[in-house]
């Protein structure tokens, strides 16, 4: 299979974006630990009414499964940044590690996603590392899963056709995710940005 412009830079991007999110999230644990040892304390990463650390590692949707949802982070971009240096080594991957990277990626944009729709909708405050990670975790899902059609060596008519579309319209498909995120954002806290 000939090699693309996306087989050759999403190693990268996914190195990136896995870095970022990486320290993102070991950054967010450790304000939720101050957080903890000094509640009467404010955060560095309290900014305004709208980004604010506290009242979102307060919040018990920050806590999903009884610990912090940071270690979820920590844990799925440890795996994401092990494997961007397979990828960037020269690693062939195997059926299983397609699979695995696909999966773990999906798992990423999904929490990310719900996420995102629980710090607008219901805490109603954003962390300013959940905006760092949200902002890699479209990159890194939506370059996978091109790569990952790229990749497969069976392929529906469908999945072909899914790869050309993405192929072809891979940057714009991010644009406008990235816009909606925004426009999102700043309708929901329209009375604090344009008040």
């Amino acid at each position: 299979m000939k090699t693309s412009k996306i087989d050759t830079f999403y190693p990268w991007v996914l190195l990136g974006g896995s870095l970022v999110g990486l320290v993102s999230s070991v950054w967010q644990a450790a304000e939720r630990v101050q957080m903890l040892k000094h509640p009467a304390q404010s955060l560095a990463c309290n900014l305004n009414p709208v980004i604010d650390c506290s009242g979102v590692l307060d919040n018990r949707w920050s806590s999903l499964f009884g610990f912090p949802n940071a270690f979820i982070g920590i844990a799925i971009f440890a795996m994401l940044f092990m494997a961007s240096l397979l990828l960037i080594s020269g690693g062939k991957p195997t059926k299983f590690f397609s699979r695995a990277l696909l999966a773990v990626s999906t798992i990423l944009i999904l929490f990310s996603l719900w996420f995102f729709g629980m710090s607008l909708y219901v805490i109603g405050r954003v962390c300013i590392f959940c905006l760092f990670i949200w902002a890699v975790s479209l990159p890194v899902f939506w370059y996978g899963a091109i790569y990952y059609l790229q990749t497969t060596a069976a392929q529906s008519k469908r999945a072909t056709k899914l790869r050309a579309f993405g192929e072809k319209h891979h940057l714009e498909v991010l644009i406008v995710a990235y816009v909606v995120l925004l426009a999102l954002f700043f309708y929901r806290f329209r009375g604090y940005y344009f008040s």
